[in-house]
C-alpha cells in the first residue's frame, strides 16, 4: 500500500472512532468536523446568517453513518456573500476547492448556494435553504430526510446514490413516501428517474438479504 492511501486509510480509521450516533451528526464533541461547525456557528450568529449542514454529516443524522473529510453548508446567495468576506479576512482560514479549510482544525468546509447547479450533468439547481424543510439541532439544522434525498440525488456522485440507497433501506416502511416527497423536489425528467432508479436499487438490495 503506497503511503498516501495508507495515510487515507488511517485518517478515516481515526475519524469513524469519533462517530458517535445519538450526537450532532452522529459526531463526538471532541471531533474535528464538530469543533469547526461550533466556530462557525459563532461566526454565523455576528453575520446574522443561516445555513443549513447538508451532505454526508446530514446523512449521518438520518441513520447511516460514514466517514467524511469536510463539512458541507446550503446558504442563501446573499449569505453566502457576506460569509466568504469575513472568512477571506478571518484569521486560521483558507480558500480550499469550493470553500474554505480551517488550517486550526485541518478541516474544509463547501459552500453550496442557491441557484448554482449541484452538478455538471443535472440541470437541477441549489434550493434557497428557507425553501427546506428542517430538523432543528446545534449548531445548525439539517434537511429532513425527503429533502435530504432530494439533494443527495442532484449531485450526481456515486458516493451520494449510495447514501441514497441506503437512507431508504434504513428507512424502508416509509420509503413509498420518501421517495414521492423527494420527487417533488427534483425539477427535471431526469433526476426524477435516477431517484426512481436508486429506490428499485434499494428494493432489490433489501430482497437479497432477506
Amino acid at each position: 500500500m503506497s503511503g498516501a492511501r495508507a495515510h487515507s486509510l488511517e485518517s478515516a480509521l481515526k475519524a469513524m472512532d469519533t462517530m458517535a450516533p445519538g450526537e450532532p451528526y452522529a459526531l463526538r464533541r471532541e471531533d474535528s468536523k464538530r469543533r469547526l461547525l461550533e466556530d462557525l456557528r459563532r461566526l454565523c450568529d455576528d453575520l446574522k446568517i443561516e445555513p443549513l449542514v447538508i451532505g454526508a454529516l446530514a446523512v449521518n443524522h438520518h441513520g447511516y453513518s460514514r466517514f467524511t473529510a469536510d463539512v458541507d453548508l446550503l446558504l442563501a446567495r446573499k449569505d453566502a456573500e457576506i460569509l466568504i468576506r469575513r472568512l477571506r479576512s478571518e484569521p486560521g482560514w483558507k480558500r480550499y476547492h469550493e470553500g474554505f479549510k480551517n488550517t486550526i482544525l485541518d478541516v474544509g468546509v463547501d459552500l453550496l448556494v442557491e441557484g448554482e447547479r449541484t452538478s455538471p450533468q443535472w440541470e437541477e439547481r441549489f434550493p434557497a435553504p428557507t425553501k427546506l424543510r428542517v430538523e432543528p439541532i446545534d449548531p445548525f439544522s439539517v434537511p429532513r430526510l425527503a429533502d435530504l434525498l432530494a439533494l443527495r440525488v442532484m449531485s450526481g456522485r456515486a458516493r451520494d446514490d449510495a447514501d441514497v440507497v441506503e437512507l431508504l433501506k434504513r428507512h424502508v416502511r416509509r420509503a413509498s413516501r420518501l421517495r414521492v416527497e423527494a420527487a417533488r423536489r427534483l425539477a427535471t425528467v431526469a433526476a426524477r428517474d435516477h431517484l426512481e432508479a436508486l429506490c428499485r436499487r434499494a428494493t432489490e438490495e433489501m430482497r437479497r438479504w432477506r
